[in-house]
């Protein structure tokens, strides 16, 4: 440590001279930009005392001096006092006092030194009048004296802020200053401060024409603005957003050369200036000075473009005619200067003050003088509509507006066709600048086959071998992005060659890299499915290209493009599983069906059973439509029972299949069972119904159940949801039986069925039908009364033809099941 100390030390002392050296360089630095803003004043003085003495510049300087010497006052601030005062207040014995005794010993010794014939013309100062002014207004007018002297040796914006922040002494200097420089558009920017850090000021550089500040308010309005807070209220005032200036008093200006605001000051106190008039009528006076000598910084030809001339024909400065046409013309786009045309304060429409040929010309096209053209006259309803109200925003706010795919009718607008437009905006002085482009077929076509792509999700790429990337549309970067974050963004227009090598499954690789070879050295279509790696993992993309070849046959380029297939084929697969399953699901439905038909085979009497019946005759028939694929659990029996007598049965269940037809067997056999104990239809009904709904729950039927006893001819029969019973006579008459109808089974349990008995004569026919229900329901009654007359159309010992006629009368849909049994008494 104690051989560490000498090394530090003699490295310390050559960066503490250094510092020495620039600090005494800096304080020389400001003490010559001190004496050249002070210098104009001292030769102000000289010239005023040369002027009232007669004396030469050395002479009048000398003069100064010595007042300086005997008052003990600044040299600087006695050259402010002569310079800024006329007469002397007698009761305040000060500097002004001094000066006029010392004018009057000099006059006094010049007249003794003179020879006769010499008449001096100087009064003396006895005789002078003096003025009213109070010493506080003297002490003002000298301080105004001075900084606009310092204002005018100014050579920096910063410079003059420093003027403004640390030479007052006749009222309390500002804590902070704040200059800017009017753009075109209504923005200001920072130019100069004092007393701002460096990090604040960067923030500054540009404060937009927002109304809530008090600078864009004082230039707009041209006007100076003196604020303070509320009482009571936080010192602070917002000047540009989130960073305000705080102290008790702020003053906001506007920088004005002639007729023109080229500017702003802004300058805040921490203390309350007093309310004297005097004194803020002395600040504000500041303000000519300094905006003199901004003008003076900015330059006459650069200064020149930023305002215009009221007044003047053209409305622009000179330079600005220069320079404006020249860059309105050299645009690809037509461009026009827009001013602002108002009638009783109100904006109504944009006069097109300078247009460049492109824009002259479609002024002609809508017949509109180019010479003569407004906005509304170019575009009648689209600039009402739309341009007019976003002009005036841009005016208003300075903010540029882009307006895209904007619609002219020729119908409206004036234009000789439909057309298109995108227009961009700019606020430039107080006019509108305004730039637009009416699209092309070529536009409409490119942004069409966008679109086109884009609905495809197509993307297309073009590879001159001479450059290092293929040009991709932007559906091709979208998709080689998609889901990506980060990286090339989604508007560039080439992919490196590496990244998309890096795009192929690497399975897939060598034979993508085999058929690009062919397509570039041997100029054949490229035709491929790819799987993605990378950024487009797990997608399928399908690729085509095309060589394109010069006279001489080699290949330069190759074009093509790029599908992503990835859902086309996911929707591939998922119908081939749906057809896989579909082919399951009919093998599955043809072997039930297969099993529901021989099980209905074997509910279904056979006709010699039929033909062993007593004292009957039975005809039945059950159709299931062959194109619904199923079978219905509809089925007919006719079984002899011990003594006299013969149980008839039609039923249908619910539903469609092999359950049905299972439920159906079940509820068969049952029925059989029950008749074998005597049991009447109704109670017969009754028990069944309690069975089905313990058993199965699932499955509803229609059953009517009817016992003939051929010594009586009497019928008995109870029906569950179905119709009743048709009765034809021998001479083809049909009569609709009467008798209880009740719910079908398996819908309510603990329900009771009742019978009905009916005597039939040799010769009756009796229809038992189901599937026909519904329809008979839809025919609102005459669908029974077709029913019932079907004899009269028909033979009814073609028991065939009695089924068919009823099922064409009544329109029965080819998919509705039908059952039907007809019982005939020989």
């Amino acid at each position: 440590m104690a051989d560490r100390a000498p090394a530090e030390s003699s490295s310390a002392e050559p960066a503490e001279a250094l510092a020495a050296l620039v600090a005494k360089l800096r304080a020389e630095l400001t003490g010559v930009r001190t004496a050249m803003r002070n210098r104009a004043v001292i030769e102000q003085a000289k010239g005023v005392l040369v002027e009232r003495l007669g004396v030469t510049p050395d002479q009048g300087f000398d003069q100064l001096v010595r007042l300086s010497q005997r008052t003990n006052i600044k040299l600087i601030e006695v050259a402010a006092a002569i310079v800024g005062t006329t007469s002397p207040d007698p009761n305040a014995p000060d500097v002004v006092n001094l000066i006029d005794d010392e004018l009057r010993q000099h006059v006094a010794r010049s007249r003794s030194a003179a020879p006769a014939s010499v008449k001096p013309d100087v009064v003396p100062a006895p005789a002078r009048k003096r003025s009213s002014r109070t010493p506080e207004v003297e002490a003002l007018q000298s301080q105004h004296q001075l900084l606009s002297a310092r204002i005018a040796a100014a050579r920096s914006y910063d410079e003059i802020c420093d003027v403004l922040g640390t030479a007052p002494t006749a009222w309390p200097a500002p804590t902070a200053v704040l200059l800017t420089l009017l753009d075109p558009d209504g923005a200001q920017r920072g130019v100069g401060t004092f007393g701002v850090p460096g990090e604040v000021r960067s923030r500054w550089s540009r404060i937009p024409p927002d109304p809530g500040v008090p600078l864009v308010v004082a230039a707009h309005e041209v006007e100076t603005l003196w604020l303070a807070p509320e009482p009571g209220a936080r010192r602070r005032f917002p000047v540009l957003g989130e960073q305000p200036f705080s102290g008790e008093t702020l003053l906001a200006s506007p920088l004005i050369s002639g007729e023109r605001v080229i500017g702003g000051i802004l300058m805040t106190w921490a203390e309350a200036l007093p309310e004297a008039e005097e004194l803020r009528r002395y600040v504000a006076a500041l303000l000519e000075p300094v905006a003199r000598q901004v003008d003076t910084l900015i330059g006459d030809e650069i200064a020149s473009a930023w305002f215009h001339v009221a007044g003047e024909e053209s409305g622009l400065a000179a330079p600005a005619q220069v320079w404006l046409p020249t860059v309105v013309d050299a645009l690809h786009d037509p461009g026009a200067l827009l001013s602002p045309v108002h009638e009783d304060g109100q904006l109504v429409d944009f006069r097109v003050e300078y247009a460049n040929s492109l824009a002259r010309k479609i002024f002609s096209g809508a017949r509109v003088d180019p010479d003569e053209a407004t906005l509304l006259a170019a575009y009648p309803a689209l600039g009402s509509s739309t341009l007019l109200p976003e002009f005036a925003r841009v005016l208003q706010d300075g903010q540029p507006r882009r307006l895209e795919g904007l619609r002219a009718d020729p119908r409206t607008d004036g234009v000789p066709g439909p057309q298109t437009l995108s227009v961009h905006a700019v606020r430039l002085w107080d006019r509108v600048f305004a730039v637009w482009r009416v699209a092309t077929e070529a536009d409409l076509l490119y942004d069409q086959l966008l679109q086109a792509e884009r609905i495809a999700g197509i993307g297309s790429f073009c590879w001159e071998l001479r450059d290092p990337e293929p040009r991709c549309s932007p559906e091709l970067v979208r998709l080689f992005h998609r889901g990506q974050a980060g990286g090339r963004g989604a508007d560039a227009s080439r992919i490196p060659v590496d990244e998309l090598t890096a795009s192929v499954h690497p399975d897939d690789l060598l034979a993508v890299q085999d058929a690009v070879r062919r397509t570039i050295v041997e100029g054949k279509q490229l035709l491929a499915e790819i799987r993605g790696a990378g950024r487009v993992n797990g997608r399928r993309l399908r690729l085509t290209a095309e060589a394109i070849q010069d006279d001489t046959g080699n290949v330069t380029a190759v074009r093509g493009t790029v599908q992503d297939v990835t859902e086309e084929r996911a929707i591939e697969a998922r119908l081939r599983r749906a057809e896989e399953a579909l082919a399951a699901q009919r093998h599955r439905l043809a072997d039930e069906r297969r099993a529901a038909e021989a099980l209905q085979k074997a509910l279904l009497p056979t006709d010699p059973e039929l033909g062993h019946l007593e004292g009957v005759e039975i005809c039945g028939r059950c159709r299931s439509p062959e194109r619904v694929g199923t079978i219905d659990g509809d089925w007919y029996d006719a079984t002899p029972v011990a003594g006299d007598g013969t149980i008839l049965v039609l039923g249908d269940v619910d539903e469609r299949g092999l359950s049905s037809m299972t439920t159906a067997a079940r509820l068969r056999y049952a029925v059989r069972a029950y008749a074998t104990l005597d049991m009447s239809p109704g109670d017969i009904l009754t028990a069944v119904n309690g069975m089905l709904c313990a058993m199965e729950v699932e499955h509803t039927a229609c059953l009517i159940v009817a016992r003939y006893s051929p010594g009586t001819r009497e019928l008995r029969w109870a029906a569950a949801g179905q119709v009743a019973p048709i009765r034809y006579d021998a001479s083809g008459a049909g009569t609709v039986l009467s008798g209880p109808l009740g719910l079908p089974l398996g819908e309510v349990d603990q329900m009771r069925y009742s019978d009905a008995a009916v005597t039939l004569d040799p010769g009756d026919r009796v229809l038992f039908y189901t599937g026909l229900n519904a329809t008979v329901s839809r025919r609102r009654g005459g669908g029974l009364d077709l029913v019932r007359r079907a004899g009269e159309s028909v033979d009814l010992a073609d028991f065939d033809a009695v089924v068919s006629h009823i099922m064409t009368v009544l329109n029965v849909p080819e998919d509705e099941d039908v059952c039907a049994m007809l019982v005939h008494v020989p």
